[in-house]
């Protein structure tokens, strides 16, 4: 089980290949803008507070982009 890490837990999560929202931004892309933006960083942080911050920002994002795919209108 990868509960209690999160390195492992986005392994998880993390699909292969990685989708392009309707940006064409990666979901590891806008965290690292998140991070640019909002001076997240390890140093800052810690690692483990990081990696938890990016599993979280990482789920969040693939469950809306899942849910925006899901009620597009089709053309």
């Amino acid at each position: 089980m990868c509960y209690g890490n999160p390195e492992e837990l986005l392994v998880t999560i993390l699909p292969d290949p990685l989708p392009r929202n309707k940006y064409g931004h990666t979901v590891l892309e806008d965290f690292d803008h998140f991070c640019a933006f909002s001076g997240l960083s390890v140093q800052h942080a810690g690692q483990i507070a990081f990696d938890w911050a990016k599993a979280a920002f990482v789920s969040a994002s693939l469950s809306r982009n899942e849910k925006e795919a899901s009620i597009a209108p089709s053309l």
